[in-house]
């Protein structure tokens, strides 16, 4: 069992690190984007109206794609405030530290929209314009992780799916919303 959580801090500080190095890199003014506090997350499977309860309490928006057939809910949620909420099969644990799992990530961030944009202008980044104003962007060397933002958003989100193409799709069309 602590074989599993200790892959799940681990990819979860990896794509925390991902996101720092996308912003700070040589040339970036830009503040740092969000860093998960993975030795105080702790992940539980829960039902989609945990979920629900959980998203009417934040004070922001807490995203996802959904309820999806033959799934598991896992949710972590971070003392710096990052929730994930990750998509399972039926037979993984929660704290499964394989990155193969349909993953989102809400983070309460100060200017989220200004952090993307600043990110997409970035070499190798790839930015994608979305209805609304929003703005999501992904670097070239690593496409599994999309993240997007829209004007007057309190959040910034991370799509990350072990295919780049499927990320790309969820938050292109319009899949990745908030929990009602």
């Amino acid at each position: 069992m602590p074989r599993f959580r200790t892959g799940a801090v681990v990819a979860i500080a990896l794509a925390a690190g991902f996101v720092a190095w996308l912003v700070l890199r040589p040339g970036s003014n830009a503040k740092p984007l969000p860093q998960a506090t993975p030795a105080h997350a702790s992940p539980k499977i829960v039902a989609p109206g945990r979920l629900r309860a959980l998203a009417s309490t934040l004070g922001y928006p807490l995203y996802w794609v959904g309820k999806r057939a033959a799934t598991r809910y896992e949710l972590t949620r971070t003392a710096g405030g990052n929730t994930f909420i990750r998509y399972l099969p039926p037979q993984a644990r929660a704290g499964d530290g394989r990155p193969a799992f349909l993953a989102i990530g809400t983070y309460p961030v100060r200017d989220p929209y200004g952090q993307i944009d600043a990110a997409a202008r970035r070499p190798g980044a790839v930015s994608l314009r979305l209805p609304l104003g929003g703005v999501a962007v992904y670097d070239r060397a690593t496409p599994t992780s999309v993240y997007f933002a829209y004007p007057g958003s309190k959040v910034q989100v991370e799509v990350y799916d072990p295919s780049g193409r499927t990320a790309r799709r969820l938050v292109l069309t319009g899949q990745v919303v908030p929990i009602k």
